[in-house]
């Protein structure tokens, strides 16, 4: 019985140690750069989206997003045609969550290419530290007097 209630004392003293013990004793230092969201985080959503099956040269688009670390954020987008088109490219945006929705911050910024059947960019856009940000991205292909556009939207990040 005595080994046992030395036991939980030993466990009680851990725990209460724990407790009371530094910040920098457990790792954290002041050169760690995480802040904290200024809103809730969004709500969890499936990727979206939106290319029309029957386009003729569109073919899909993916927009990724990341941050840079020093208030700005890096935005890859990749636009494919079903075949070389004259001019294929995207309209990019960036979006904050407000804590209950999202909105395009700023105007979208266009990049093309032409003669490609496939087209990447990458697109810096300034932030503020604190926000949860994504990208949407409209991809579009224009051939022959035939124009088509699809939309797709980055995962979201939290800028530190």
């Amino acid at each position: 019985m005595l080994k046992f209630r030395q036991s939980v004392n030993l466990v009680i003293i851990m725990i209460l140690m724990l407790a009371i013990m530094p910040a920098a004793a457990l790792g954290a230092t002041d050169e760690d750069t995480s802040t904290e969201a200024l809103t809730a985080p969004p709500p969890v959503e499936f990727s979206v989206l939106s290319f029309d099956n029957s386009n003729v040269y569109l073919d899909s688009g993916t927009s990724d997003i990341k941050d840079n670390k020093n208030q700005t954020v890096s935005i890859t987008i990749n636009t494919t045609a079903k075949s070389s088109v004259a001019s294929i490219g995207a309209i990019v945006f960036l979006q904050k969550y407000t804590g209950t929705e999202w909105i395009d911050i700023g105007a979208g910024s266009s990049v093309s290419g032409e003669n490609k059947m496939y087209f990447s960019s990458d697109v810096s856009k300034s932030v503020t530290k604190g926000y949860y940000y994504r990208a949407r991205t409209v991809h579009w292909v224009n051939n022959k007097g035939t124009y088509e556009q699809g939309e797709s939207y980055s995962k979201n990040i939290l800028v530190n």
